[in-house]
């Protein structure tokens, strides 16, 4: 006979029935005799189809898979426990796993007791299902951060720690323990970074911290020089802490991280070694550039001083000197009756007329070597400018006087006048009236002169046409002096224009390419600018040389 068990033989409640958990209850048999509209839905069965039956017996008549609630393996694991409990009494608890309708894991935790009649003996079993799914998610997912955390921990070469209000380690990384000297991270826990650094570094680390944990802002970045009690060589950190909180908020300690680079900073020592190696080196190179400016510019104003040189001797050697010193010695052989040779003998009465012709020889060849000493004695001027400047530079000072641009053109043409007329050159000037101005005149010289020695030299040999130089000075916008230099002779290629003011860079045959560069440079200093400009070989070129300026009256 079958014996029929309703849920109603087991009295309910509303407060039962809406309990956050699935209750149930069996006989002695393990048949359930009452359970909640939860425990059936967590089930994912109607209560007519589980009361009245063991689980076993709902696990035979339900179809098997992952999905179902009443898997046969299950059905016969909870059998088992309530013949347990029933035959103890003991509390019995387990887990259930299953899966959902996408596949995704499910689990439940049962604890089942038994149920005493009057007389107390057992006479059933009880219990609640819990939905268990989201602890479990929960927990795995605590799992795997804690497992993510130690391999960061015992994998990174970088220094990771914890500590807490005291600054003591709780957690440290493997890389951290070991070269403080502590066989795992566990030798480290308890410890400060008094027990490893000296108190140059521990201290002010210490403070660090206590200021974070007072005021909950962070530190990032600070590079640290780390000395140790050990005695080994110091080194270097770039270190990172935060503020380490509970899940109420509140500051409990600090975490961070110290990245270790010793080896950047020793970089950066050696760096900043072979900087000041490289300041040395520009610094003597520097000098060694000026004294090579100077010789430069020096050795083009010597070729115009041994021009003036050699005409003031080839002028003495030719001179009529001696035709009047033969004539006074004439005259002193007959000094007792000078009057009688003058009147009566024959080369006496030649001598007046050889002296008036000789007195304006003389005289031409007194006013060439005044002019050609005066040359001279400008050039030497010029050359003592040049040495002038250079120091001037070399003291970082500008020796600035008012310029008469026009006169300052007629020095630079004259310096390479013999040049100029050696090779035929026609030379035009465009010069705008512009009144004097305050400018540094020994370097823009030194330019001009470089410039039209250069223009000269492009100039020679040629055949198929007249050599003309162009000088055009006027004022640019913006109050800016502008000079032009124009050659029609041998032109410069687009790849030599593009290095043509480059240090040791030049085209001529002996050349030493330092004019331009020490012209440009002299430019700029000045505050200006010096540029070139050709079309190709064989179309000539032009340098123009911009200068800001101040009229002497906007200075006064």
């Amino acid at each position: 006979m079958t014996m029929q068990i309703q849920a109603t033989s087991v009295p309910s409640s509303p407060i039962v029935e809406q309990l956050p958990v699935g209750i149930f209850r069996k006989d002695a048999a393990g048949r359930f005799i009452f359970v909640t509209p939860l425990f059936c839905q967590l089930k994912a069965t109607a209560a007519d189809q589980i009361l009245g039956r063991t689980a076993t017996e709902i696990a035979a008549g339900t179809s098997q898979s992952p999905q179902t609630m009443w898997r046969q393996e299950l059905a016969e694991q909870e059998d088992l426990q309530h013949t347990q409990t029933m035959q103890t009494g003991q509390q019995v608890s387990r887990e259930e796993v299953g899966t959902d309708e996408d596949g995704q894991p499910q689990y439940w935790q049962v604890v089942e007791s038994a149920v005493l009649g009057p007389d107390k003996a057992i006479i059933g079993s009880q219990g609640v299902l819990f939905d268990i799914t989201r602890h479990k998610n929960a927990d795995e997912m605590l799992v795997n951060e804690r497992e993510l955390l130690r391999a960061l921990l015992d994998n990174s070469p970088d220094h990771i720690y914890f500590k807490d209000t005291q600054s003591r380690f709780i957690k440290s990384s493997t890389a951290q323990a070991l070269q403080f000297g502590m066989a795992t991270p566990d030798g480290l826990v308890g410890k400060s970074d008094f027990d490893v650094f000296s108190e140059e570094h521990a201290r002010p680390a210490f403070e660090d911290e206590q200021e974070i944990i007072r005021t909950g802002v962070p530190m990032i970045n600070k590079v640290e020089k780390e000395t140790w009690q050990d005695g080994r060589p110091d080194t270097w950190g770039l270190t990172t802490k935060m503020p380490l909180r509970n899940l109420a908020g509140q500051i409990i300690g600090t975490f961070g991280i110290t990245k270790d680079i010793s080896d950047l900073k020793e970089a950066e020592r050696q760096i900043a070694e072979v900087h000041k190696q490289l300041l040395e080196a520009s610094r003597l190179a520097g000098m060694a550039e000026i004294a090579i400016n100077v010789l430069h510019n020096v050795g083009n104003v010597l070729n115009s001083v041994n021009v003036s040189a050699a005409l003031i001797l080839s002028n003495i050697r030719a001179s009529k000197m001696q035709g009047l010193t033969r004539a006074i010695q004439m005259m002193d052989e007959y000094a007792g009756d000078l009057g009688a040779f003058l009147t009566s003998d024959a080369k006496g009465k030649m001598l007046p007329g050889y002296l008036r012709q000789l007195a304006p020889v003389l005289a031409a060849e007194q006013h060439g070597t005044i002019t050609e000493l005066m040359a001279l004695t400008k050039n030497v001027d010029h050359i003592k400018e040049i040495i002038a400047a250079q120091q001037t530079h070399a003291k970082a000072s500008m020796l600035i006087e008012t310029v008469q641009i026009s006169e300052l053109v007629k020095d630079a043409l004259q310096i390479n006048g013999d040049a100029l007329a050696r090779h035929h050159v026609v030379v035009e000037q465009d010069i705008t009236p512009i009144p004097e101005l305050p400018l540094n005149k020994g370097r823009l010289l030194q330019i001009l002169v470089n410039l039209i020695g250069n223009a000269e030299q492009a100039m020679e040999g040629m055949t198929d046409r007249e050599p003309k130089l162009t000088l055009q000075v006027d004022v640019a916008s913006g109050q800016r002096l502008r000079i032009r230099v124009t050659d029609n002779g041998m032109g410069i290629a687009p790849e030599a224009l593009a290095k043509v003011f480059a240090h040791g860079f030049t085209t001529k045959k002996n050349g030493h390419g330092f004019g331009l560069h020490s012209a440009v440079n002299a430019a700029r200093e000045m505050g200006g600018t010096l540029t070139a400009h050709s079309d190709g070989p064989g179309t000539g070129a032009a340098f123009t040389l911009e200068l800001p300026f101040e009229t002497t009256e906007e200075k006064l």
